[in-house]
């Protein structure tokens, strides 16, 4: 076999019935039409793409940008940090919550006030805090975002404000979602409509409204940001969740009278025209296999769900599987081994793979056990040796009858 360990391929055929069968006969639906120059929509469970638009253009993101500074704050800061505010406030221009140099303020407060006011002011504080200065800010963005995998972007500041050299793609920034819903702390804060803030005047109470309006219009809708300048139009990241099912949207460059309707069709297009399936459940058998110089065949079993979705009106989609062995099989193997993984494929595209394990235990037939031998050899020995004191009594016996 040599020193590269040869892979055992094993093939299937899943059948997968979605029991849409009362569905039946009718027509696909159209896909929404967007008034924005780009959008994407993203099942979150599964990371499919059910609807894309111009998804890779690079854009001005506007003031979604402040989810990656959002994220940064919460992976390198202290929400409970105490935040002197510096002199680079002063210049910063659009949404503000009047910042004073040398305020004290809550890195927590900042974060609010960014995320639902859309305070510019609070984002240049919370860049300076983590980094030590805009520029430096703007690099960790950049390493951060090539790290998720938005390789298509590049930030200049922390709050979106127009610059040519910042920019991403619908893509990416549902990208950057996804990896700022993975902390409870950020789903908390982008789903909360409302808050204050008690400035170091107790008597000054900061009102917070959050500027995502879909909180309030679309129901299940749970956040995410909003975005404005002149040159990048409205923007809007959306999530909700519907019957367990959660949904990402993103739209650039829209109009006022249109983003919010270009959102909701299509989270009502995932919701509606997408079903979850599982393909594969944790516990199925999914083949059996020989086990050299075993007792026995084993049972390979997936160990984890795999779920996809697939369009409500589509026949029972056909999976292929295969099965990957990590190498030879052979015994002892103890129930719940890792042996190989379950590749699923669906119309030539990979749906994910499951690792596969042991579904029974499996041992050496006693005959192929060095212990085993021993003890027929200690046997024959045994009997050789009850057979020789026969023999030589019975010898003796007939000696003494002679004489």
């Amino acid at each position: 076999m040599g020193s590269r360990m040869k892979r055992t391929r094993i093939y299937t055929l899943l059948l997968i019935a979605v029991l849409l069968s009362f569905l039946m006969g009718k027509a696909y639906a159209a896909e929404p039409l967007m008034a924005g120059e780009a959008a994407i929509l993203i099942d979150l469970s599964t990371g499919q793409c059910l609807y894309e638009k111009n998804a890779d253009q690079q854009m001005y993101p506007a003031s979604t940008t402040k989810m990656l500074t959002t994220l940064l704050a919460l992976k390198h800061g202290n929400l409970e940090d105490t935040v002197t505010i510096g002199s680079c406030v002063r210049a910063v221009e659009g949404t503000s919550i009047y910042l004073v140099e040398g305020e004290e303020v809550i890195l927590n407060d900042l974060v609010r006030a960014m995320m639902l006011n859309s305070a510019n002011d609070a984002a240049v504080a919370i860049a300076e805090h983590i980094a030590g200065s805009v520029e430096g800010f703007a690099a960790m963005m950049n390493e951060e975002a090539r790290r998720i995998g938005a390789v298509n972007s590049h930030f200049v500041n922390p709050n979106g404000l127009h610059e040519d050299d910042h920019y991403s793609t619908a893509r990416d920034l549902s990208l950057i979602a996804r990896a700022a819903i993975q902390d409870l702390r950020f789903r908390e804060l982008v789903s909360t409509r409302t808050g204050t803030i008690i400035r170091e005047d107790p008597e000054t109470v900061t009102n917070l409204v959050n500027t995502n309006k879909l909180l309030w219009s679309y129901e299940g809708a749970t956040g995410i940001k909003t975005g404005y300048t002149s040159r990048a139009k409205r923007c809007l990241v959306g999530l909700a969740e519907r019957d367990g099912r959660e949904l990402l949207t993103v739209v650039l460059k829209n109009e006022e009278q249109t983003v919010w309707s270009d959102t909701a069709n299509l989270l009502n297009y995932g919701f509606d025209e997408f079903v979850s399936t599982e393909v594969v459940s944790a516990g199925m058998k999914v083949g059996h296999a020989p086990v050299v110089v075993g007792n026995t065949g084993l049972d390979l079993v997936a160990s984890e769900t795999l779920r996809w979705v697939f369009p409500v009106r589509n026949p029972d989609p056909v999976i292929r599987s295969e099965i990957v062995l990590d190498g030879e099989l052979k015994a002892p193997i103890g129930e719940g081994e890792t042996v190989g993984r379950l590749v699923l494929n669906h119309n030539g595209k990979e749906l994910g793979t499951v690792p596969v394990i042991a579904g029974n235990d499996v041992s050496r037939p006693i005959q192929t056990l060095w212990y085993f031998w021993v003890g027929v050899v200690f046997a024959g020995l045994v009997m050789f040796v009850y057979a020789m004191r026969f023999v030589v009594r019975t010898v003796r016996t007939s000696q003494r009858m002679r004489r």
